[in-house]
């Protein structure tokens, strides 16, 4: 009878523990009670599995590095929320070797609460998205995307703490549809009215203290149609906090917009996002945020992720040596080929570029780069990734823009007016041929005879181009593609698409030029 009442006791106790526990959030709320919860975030992470050294030979980035910083934050605070807005595939050839498993995983030891769909998600299967999705410990966000009438992951989490309830809801950018090629089992609805409809059930239904949108949307307006971060906080009001993605947008303190501050954390992990926010009587009461730079020498690498990620950067490290292809002959470099005339590895770079992105979806009229991009031969005989990197040592993104026909024009009469000798001497995808005619000099040339696709540039349409990012964004005087009214930034690097492409094509490779660029006048260095 004596063990029964002490039983009876004891369930007492936790009863009225767990009551006064339940209560504390609503507590909080009518009591002037000081609480603190600190906002860690990232965002396009893209496979950046390892730092990336500098000059100096500082490691900037990286996954361990991160860990450590996450670890020491959560030993000076009771409350921590790590977050990312988006994009954690497509990006080092480790990360994509293992399809993100090595990112997953240490996002998983790392401590993350939630991840937001980026459209980089989507460059994949349905079916890969879903595997990176069960190996995952955080919650996958989207309150905008629908797998046959149900959400793909979850809409919204909320998080309980001492004083106060927190909820997050995901958006992802429209632009996934076109810029990516999600499933057709997905459907996708507008980013405004979706945050409308959350914002009304979170605060209104759930009661939750704190609301944050954790949106890949982007600040920069890639298009005039795009909702971006910006739009949001204008058109939606009852959010205290916008975490954003897309954009890769360094900035150095919060944008206030219609008094919601709006905070991204730049790329690839060089930096994390930490903000502080004050909550008073169940209302947020103070907001300060800064981003942390993240290398190896403010942060040592944590020693279980680091364990963790070395057997995927060793078996990487070995696949330099994988052979990809063989030629039949030398693939030839030097100054008065790539910057001269067309070249073999020219026209296979610019048409592994189209063919990657009809691969992924994405049709474009042609591609090109710059020669200058362009830094030693392939050897005949059998050639590795390595030896391909070595000749494409850029970390060069391909990107995708649309030009007016009238700027298509404009942009073929700067081709034709570099100079030869260049390192903005371009090199072009099969679609395109055109004629240059310089000067004794090879200083002053003019274009003629350019057609794409076998056509004329037609001024009373667009075209969709492929290009890198140095070029995108105006390098080498190209400021012509800054006139983008669409512009798409794929975050796959130059050697990968080639080195995707080269592997698929009937071995061995001869290196050959079909005219596509015709050259008179001018003259070749000795």
């Amino acid at each position: 009878m004596k063990m029964i009442l002490r039983i009876e006791k004891i369930l007492a106790v936790f009863a009225a523990s767990a009551f006064l526990f339940a209560g504390c959030a609503s507590l909080g709320r009518k009591s002037n009670t000081e609480y603190k919860l600190v906002i860690l975030h990232t965002n396009d992470h893209h496979g950046s599995v390892t730092g990336r050294p500098d000059k100096d030979g500082i490691g900037h980035g990286g996954l361990a590095e991160r860990a450590t910083f996450v670890k020491q934050i959560r030993s000076e605070n009771e409350n921590v929320l790590v977050l990312d807005a988006g994009d954690i595939n497509t990006g080092m050839a480790v990360s994509n070797m293992f399809k993100a498993e090595p990112d997953i995983k240490a996002y998983n030891v790392i401590g993350y609460d939630a991840v937001t769909f980026g459209n980089h998600e989507f460059d994949g299967t349905l079916a890969k998205l879903k595997g990176q999705m069960s190996l995952s410990k955080f919650t996958w966000l989207s309150a905008n995307i629908m797998e046959n009438g149900k959400y793909l992951g979850k809409p919204y989490i909320i998080k309980k703490y001492k004083g106060f309830t927190v909820g997050i809801f995901g958006l992802t950018t429209l632009r996934t549809k076109v810029i990516a090629s999600p499933d057709k089992s997905l459907s996708f609805s507008d980013e405004i009215q979706t945050a409308k409809d959350m914002v009304s059930f979170l605060r209104n239904k759930k009661k939750v203290d704190v609301l944050i949108e954790l949106g890949h949307l982007g600040d920069i307006e890639e298009t005039p149609d795009q909702n971006t971060s910006i739009k949001l906080a204008q058109q939606v009001s009852g959010i205290d906090l916008i975490i954003d993605g897309h954009s890769h947008s360094y900035f150095t303190e919060p944008k206030v917009v219609n008094g919601t501050p709006i905070v991204t954390a730049n790329e690839w992990g060089k930096y994390m996002g930490d903000g502080v926010m004050t909550i008073t009587g169940g209302k947020v009461t103070g907001f300060t945020w800064k981003p942390v730079e993240i290398t190896d020498k403010a942060f040592p690498p944590d020693a279980d992720v680091a364990a963790l990620l070395k057997p995927y950067i060793d078996k990487a490290n070995a696949s330099l040596k994988q052979v990809v292809m063989t030629t039949t002959d030398e693939f030839p470099f030097g100054k008065k080929l790539t910057r001269y005339q067309e070249m073999a590895s020219g026209d296979i770079l610019a048409d592994a570029t189209v063919a990657y992105l009809k691969k992924t979806g994405v049709n474009v009229d042609f591609a090109f780069h710059n020669g200058g991009n362009i830094r030693t031969n392939l050897p005949k005989g059998s050639v590795t990734k390595e030896q391909i990197i070595t000749m494409l040592p850029f970390e060069n993104y391909v990107y995708v823009l649309t030009l007016k026909g009238s700027d298509v024009k404009k942009l073929f009469d700067f081709i034709g007016s570099v100079n030869q000798g260049a390192g903005g001497f371009a090199q072009v995808s099969k679609e395109v041929k055109y004629t240059v005619t310089y000067d004794a000099k090879g200083e002053n040339g003019s274009i003629s005879d350019v057609t794409i696709g076998g056509k004329p540039v037609d001024e009373g349409r667009t075209y969709r181009i492929a290009t890198n990012d140095y070029l995108a964004n105006g390098g080498d005087g190209y400021v012509a593609l800054k006139n983008s009214i669409d512009t798409y930034n794929t975050s796959m690097l130059m050697n990968d698409i080639f080195i995707d492409y080269v592997s698929t094509l009937p071995q061995p490779v001869a290196p050959a030029t079909d005219g596509r660029i015709t050259i008179v006048g001018g003259h070749l260095p000795e």
